[in-house]
């Protein structure tokens, strides 16, 4: 929750491999970095619970935050994996 204070959102990817890509050319240029995974077909803990999973496959993504100061440089490096 205090990410969005402090840390700002460069990538957002679903794909492993994407994200290992991102995480290794942020770590290469020195630049500080924070990855959030999160489950997105899951929307509460209360509702798995009570209906459970349904066959319901979970479907993540990971969030890339940095630090606000180096965001500019991040989002330039992310761009140029592209």
């Amino acid at each position: 929750m205090l990410e969005h204070f402090f840390k700002s959102l460069v990538a957002t990817v679903s794909d492993p491999y994407q994200c290992n890509r991102i995480t290794d050319a942020l770590a290469a240029a020195g630049i500080k970095f924070y990855c959030k995974s999160k489950d997105v077909n899951r929307r509460n803990t209360f509702d798995q619970a009570r209906i459970g999973t349904l066959g319901i496959k979970p479907r993540y993504v990971t969030e890339v935050f940095v630090d606000k100061e180096n965001a500019d440089m991040a989002l330039h490096i992310i761009h140029t994996l592209s």
